[in-house]
């Protein structure tokens, strides 16, 4: 698996990520601090961060997405 992308809220609280398989399928998977969660729908990530009252525009993209925040 591998990072192609991502964005993140401008304090680093909550993450994004574009990931790709080896099998060429793709899913997004949200950070936020310790918690990560796997094979999300972009639906789903907005649903989520909509939840937590983050709005999807407020992300930035960030430079060399596979450096994990941590």
């Amino acid at each position: 698996m591998k990072v192609i992308g991502a964005m993140q809220t401008p304090g680093g609280d909550w993450r994004v990520e574009v990931v790709r398989h080896p099998s060429g399928s793709r899913w997004y998977r949200l950070i936020h601090h310790d918690n990560v969660v796997d094979y999300l729908t972009i639906r789903r990530v907005l649903e989520l961060l909509a939840q937590a009252g983050v709005d999807m525009s407020d992300l930035v993209e960030i430079a060399g997405p596979a450096a994990r925040a941590g």
